[in-house]
């Protein structure tokens, strides 16, 4: 991910936080435009692979279904065209939310031809008329910017329960490992045993970690219930 502007707050507030994260990625999408540097990430393949991953939470006997996904901070709507792309055996009706406007106005040109609901809102704002099959969130809780560990541990285990709410048969969010070489001060590294422990005693004891594809990061999938 990409170091945070000087002006990005370190106020233990929620609201802040979030304030904080949508100047960021404002700044980054006004400066990179509709590419994965836009969103923070290296590449289009390591973009890639955690689409890959996110869409990894829909089990196998689910993926010829009719499906709802929503997808927090979507950006520019890439889960859902690397999905067309790369999953067509899947039938996603995709909503995503996001906090920066520009964002979401360039989604909803992009996929103007097709059935998606774009939404500019955090979670914490959202409020659905039903619950989805799935939530995912891809980048929100690899960063932290200027915030204390404290209070983004607080903010990431909100944001979780949340999704979990929201979410019908399960969940999909992606944060950097405490196992690497060296750390940057704006992201956030937690024990993939710390995040999988929150999840697995307070959320649902059926939970999956991966831990096992070549970035510096892990996924943990969390379920409403055992999966086939």
């Amino acid at each position: 991910m990409t170091a945070p502007s000087s002006n990005a707050s370190s106020s233990k507030s929620p609201v802040a936080i979030t304030e904080a994260f949508r100047a960021h990625h404002l700044d980054l999408f006004e400066t990179h435009g509709a590419t994965p540097q836009g969103l923070g990430w290296r590449n289009q393949e390591t973009t890639d692979l955690r689409y890959e991953k996110m869409l990894a939470v829909i089990p196998a006997p689910l993926s010829k279904q009719s499906v709802t996904l929503l997808d927090v901070g979507c950006g520019f709507g890439g889960l859902y065209t690397y999905a067309k792309t790369h999953r067509p055996d899947l039938n996603l009706h995709y909503t995503g939310i996001d906090l920066c406007a520009p964002m979401i106005d360039h989604a909803r040109q992009l996929l103007a031809d097709d059935s998606v609901c774009l939404e500019v809102s955090s979670l914490f704002d959202y409020q659905p008329g039903e619950a989805f099959d799935f939530v995912v969130c891809n980048g929100i809780l690899t960063q932290k910017l200027t915030t204390t560990i404290p209070a983004m541990d607080a903010y990431a285990q909100a944001l979780v329960s949340r999704m979990f709410e929201l979410a019908r048969v399960g969940v999909a969010f992606n944060c950097m490992s405490s196992k690497v070489d060296y750390t940057e001060d704006h992201l956030y590294y937690r024990h993939p045993l710390d995040f999988l422990g929150f999840c697995f005693n307070t959320l649902s004891p059926d939970v999956r970690l991966d831990h096992s594809y070549p970035l510096y990061e892990y996924t943990i999938y969390v379920y409403h219930g055992k999966q086939g």
